[in-house]
C-alpha cells in the first residue's frame, strides 16, 4: 500500500517538496493509517486533533491517545475542544454538519497561523461512495455526483485510493494502533445507515456495485469539465456586473438549452435554491426573492441580484468650498461666472445649476417615498416614484439613486435629471457645474 500511497500523492501533485503539511488525526483506523503512511513515506507533518466532546470520557481518551502517538512520531501537535452540541443548536445544524464546520474552520485558522500548505484528511474510497448516496438523497448538482475529490484547495485526501477493507488489512499487517469510535457501530447517523445497510443490501443484487459507482464518479468528473466550460461560456453572455450589482439578461437565459440550469448555476453561489428557479423565470416584473445574503429582483429584461444591506440611511453635506468628493460617490464641482456663449452640458452625469439659487451646504442622500421635484422642462411637480416608473427603473436601480438637495428641495437626481427651478437661465450670473464621475 505504501507504493500506491506515494503514487497516488504524486499523480495528483498533493505534496510537492517543501510543503508544510497538517494532518487531521482523530485516532481512528483511517487517520492513524494515513499518519503511518505519511511517516513511512518520509513526509513530515504536524497533527491536528479535534475533541468534539460528544462521547464523554471516550472523546477525552481519544485526545490522550493521539497526543501520545504524536510524541512517538515526534510531530508538532495541535488540539482543540469544541462545544459541538451548543454550536449545532445555535446555528440550526445537525451534529455532523456542526462538527464539519467547526473542524474545517479550525484547520484553516491553523494553516493561516503556522503557514501549513496542505491539510491531509483521511477519507477513503468507501467514504467517497457513501458521500455520493448522501448527495443523491439530499438533491445535488452534477458536482455532487463526483463524490469526494482527491484535492480541493489546501485539502488533500491521500488515502482516497484505498477501500476500508484494504486499510484494515494494512493496519493489521503493520500493527497500527487506533481507537474505535463506538458511534460507528450505530445507525444514529445517515452515513452509518448507508454503510451498514444500503450498500450491503444493494451488493446482494449488484456484486460489483462499488467498482461501478467509482467508475461512474470518475466519468461524472470528466463530464463536469465539459459542463463547466459550457456554463462559463453562457455566463459571459448572460451576466454583467455593475459594482456589487449583478444583471442577468433574460433573453440569453430563455435562448439557452436549459434556462433553469443556467440560472441555477448563476444564482446558487448567492444562496438561492433550485426550488426558486422556476418561479424566478415565470414571476411578474417586480417580484422579489431572498437568500440569506442577497436579493433577486425580476425586472423587465433582466434579473438583478444585489447584496442585502443593513446600513442605516446616511446623508452627506457638501460645503460651498468643496471641489471634489469621493464617498459615497465621486463628484467633481466647479463654480464660474457665466459666459455669453455658455451652453449647459446635455450629459446626464453633469448638472449645470444656477449658483445663486443654491443654499449651502448641499445634501447628498438616498431618495425616499414622498420626495418630489420639478423635472427639467416641466412646469409642475412630480413625485420621484412616478418619475422612476416613467424611466423604467427597477426596484434595485431606485435604491441606488442619489439625490442632491438644497434645503428641502431636490436639485439633481444624480445621473438622471436636474430640477427645472435650478437650471441655468437668461438671468444666471454664476454656474455651479457638478459632474458624477461614475
Amino acid at each position: 500500500m505504501k507504493q500506491q500511497f506515494v503514487a497516488y500523492i504524486e499523480s495528483y501533485q498533493m505534496l510537492l517538496p517543501g510543503l508544510k503539511v497538517l494532518a487531521a488525526i482523530s485516532g481512528g483506523l483511517d487517520s492513524m493509517t494515513m499518519l503511518h503512511l505519511l511517516h513511512e513515506s518520509g513526509i513530515d507533518c504536524a497533527i491536528a486533533h479535534c475533541n468534539f466532546q460528544l462521547r464523554g470520557t471516550e472523546s477525552d481518551d481519544d485526545q490522550l491517545f493521539v497526543e501520545k502517538k504524536t510524541e512517538e512520531y515526534n510531530c508538532p501537535f495541535h488540539f482543540i475542544r469544541f462545544e459541538t452540541e451548543a454550536y449545532a443548536t445555535k446555528n440550526g445544524l445537525s451534529i455532523q454538519m456542526a462538527a464539519r464546520e467547526l473542524r474545517y474552520q479550525w484547520f484553516e485558522e491553523l494553516s493561516a497561523k503556522y503557514g501549513y500548505d496542505a491539510i491531509a484528511i483521511a477519507h477513503n474510497r468507501d467514504d467517497r461512495i457513501e458521500t455520493l448516496w448522501i448527495n443523491l438523497s439530499r438533491g445535488t448538482s452534477i458536482h455532487g455526483l463526483t463524490g469526494i475529490r482527491p484535492k480541493t484547495g489546501k485539502i488533500i485526501r491521500p488515502l482516497l485510493f484505498a477501500s476500508r477493507n484494504e486499510i484494515v488489512v494494512y493496519a493489521k499487517e503493520n500493527h497500527i494502533d487506533f481507537r474505535e469510535d463506538s458511534s460507528n457501530a450505530t445507525d444514529k447517523y445517515v452515513r452509518n445507515y448507508i454503510r451498514h445497510h444500503l450498500i450491503p443490501g444493494l451488493e446482494q443484487y449488484f456484486p460489483a456495485l462499488r467498482q461501478t459507482l467509482e467508475h461512474d464518479m470518475d466519468h461524472f468528473s470528466k463530464v463536469e469539465m465539459f459542463y463547466k466550460e459550457s456554463i462559463d461560456r453562457l455566463k459571459q453572455q448572460a451576466i454583467r456586473y455593475e459594482g456589487d450589482l449583478l444583471r442577468i439578461d433574460c433573453a440569453v437565459l430563455k435562448n439557452s438549452p436549459s434556462p433553469e440550469t443556467l440560472l441555477f448555476e448563476i444564482v446558487h453561489p448567492f444562496g438561492f435554491s433550485y426550488a426558486m428557479i422556476e418561479k424566478m423565470l415565470t414571476s411578474a416584473c417586480g417580484s422579489l426573492f431572498f437568500s440569506d445574503t442577497h436579493r433577486l429582483v425580476v425586472n423587465r429584461q433582466s434579473l438583478i441580484v444585489h447584496p442585502l444591506s443593513d446600513k442605516k440611511q446616511q446623508t452627506y453635506l457638501i460645503e460651498q468650498d468643496v471641489r471634489q468628493i469621493y464617498s459615497p460617490i465621486h463628484l467633481e464641482m466647479q463654480i464660474f461666472d457665466i459666459d455669453p456663449e455658455f451652453k449647459p452640458d446635455a450629459s446626464r452625469n453633469i448638472a449645470c445649476l444656477d449658483f445663486d439659487q443654491i443654499k449651502f451646504p448641499l445634501t447628498l442622500r438616498r431618495w425616499k417615498h414622498g420626495d418630489e421635484f420639478r423635472p427639467l422642462g416641466m412646469s409642475h411637480m412630480k413625485k420621484l416614484s412616478d418619475f422612476f416608473v416613467d424611466i423604467k427603473l427597477s426596484i434595485i436601480d431606485k435604491e441606488q439613486v442619489w439625490l442632491l438637495t438644497s434645503g428641502d428641495q431636490v436639485v439633481w437626481i444624480v445621473g438622471y435629471r436636474i430640477d427645472d427651478r435650478y437650471k441655468v437661465s437668461a438671468t444666471t450670473k454664476k454656474v455651479l457645474r457638478m459632474q458624477w464621475m461614475g
